[in-house]
């Protein structure tokens, strides 16, 4: 059993060889169901592909997925070859995974940015404990 409630992978890849599908709803769409699939999760609702324009430095897409263990969410950056990423789940998942799903989708890169963070390690499992210390911190309205 954890002894926290889930782990958030954060990075930023860049230096991207392929950048061809960041920038193609579908694939991208694809990319987020076969991710989430080979790490394991739930799909509950999307996936959601979003289009940001403006200037080439921060035109580019939005992609999310809401799971049943939480949620994944890309950000692609074609114009400038980088892709930010989070991955939050209170179900465990491998790393090493989620780095080939993004081999497949772009090939090569560099991580230039990683922060793997334990999340809820205060948190109690216990629902009934997790009731009380929710209705212990909650600010009044």
């Amino acid at each position: 059993m954890l002894d926290h409630y889930g782990d958030e992978l954060t990075l930023r890849l860049s230096r991207i060889t392929e950048t061809r599908l960041l920038d193609d709803d579908a694939a991208l769409t694809r990319f987020m169901r076969d991710l989430v699939d080979r790490i394991g999760m739930t799909v509950l609702a999307g996936p959601l592909v979003a289009t940001e324009t403006g200037p080439p430095e921060k035109a580019g897409k939005s992609a999310v997925v809401i799971l049943a263990e939480s949620h994944a969410a890309i950000h692609t950056y074609p114009h400038l070859r980088e892709i930010f990423v989070d991955i939050f789940s209170c179900k465990p998942f491998r790393e090493a995974d989620v780095l080939d799903e993004f081999h497949r989708l772009v090939g090569d890169y560099e991580i230039t940015e990683r922060t793997l963070t334990r999340r809820g390690e205060e948190w109690p499992r216990d629902l009934t404990a997790a009731r009380e210390l929710w209705s212990t911190q909650r600010i009044p309205g």
